[in-house]
């Protein structure tokens, strides 16, 4: 297991999108999933009609940050583009083991399938920070 994904496991699949609509910020908390084999492939869901689905439209460019454990680790990135996946519910379910998140979507597969793409990313803790690139 690579770094960053002790990173995005210690998140407890949770994670703060910024969005950006008309230069005005929106930020969020939202459950996801990561693709284990192109870990920089996140999945998420939204309710169609949500503020966030009408920022994306407009602008799919979003910052992330994950939520920080005990030691400060955390995964933060401004490269990152979050747009509707090719890929249907059926194709990810398994991903999401969160028991937390199934209590807050009981129907994901009636929302929106979201796809994050991380093209760069800080692994920062309070012990220090790493920049990790991917190529896709």
């Amino acid at each position: 297991m690579t770094l960053f994904e002790e990173y995005a496991q210690a998140a407890k699949g949770l994670i703060y999108v910024a969005t950006e609509k008309d230069g005005q910020p929106g930020l969020r908390i939202m459950g996801f999933a990561m693709d284990p084999n192109r870990v920089n492939h996140w999945y998420l869901v939204s309710q169609p009609d949500a503020g966030k689905m009408a920022d994306l439209k407009e602008n799919d460019r979003v910052a992330i940050m994950t939520v920080m454990n005990e030691n400060g680790a955390r995964i933060e990135s401004n490269r990152a583009r979050m747009q509707a996946s090719n890929k249907t519910w059926a194709d990810v379910k398994d991903y999401f083991t969160n028991p937390v998140f199934h209590q807050n979507h009981p129907h994901p597969e009636n929302e929106v399938l979201l796809e994050l793409t991380i093209r760069s990313a800080r692994l920062a803790s309070y012990a220090g920070n790493e920049v990790v690139t991917f190529e896709d």
